[in-house]
């Protein structure tokens, strides 16, 4: 494996613990990275604004031209998740 694709990994696994963070303390309020409300804003102050670019590069990726490659980035994924875990 390339430093690159090491580098993209620890990236996928750092967007996805803070998506997990997100969507664990907020589950139906999606799209963490649009900063248009208190909850929003404070999260992204908490974690940063690396963290919080990190996120938004996952999400704005998470499209049909690439085939949606990180389901992690939506509320509907945690939903299921956290049901799963109850």
């Amino acid at each position: 494996m390339t430093e690159k694709e090491k580098q993209h990994e620890k990236d996928v696994r750092q967007a996805k613990a803070l998506f997990a963070r997100w969507f664990a303390k907020y589950p139906t309020v999606p799209n963490p990275t649009d900063i248009n409300s208190r909850a929003k804003f404070n999260f992204a102050v908490e974690i940063g604004y690396d963290n919080l670019s990190l996120m938004l590069r996952f999400r704005k990726s998470n499209v049909k031209r690439t085939g949606y490659p990180y389901p992690w980035t939506q509320a509907e994924y945690w939903l299921e998740v956290f049901s799963d875990e109850n």
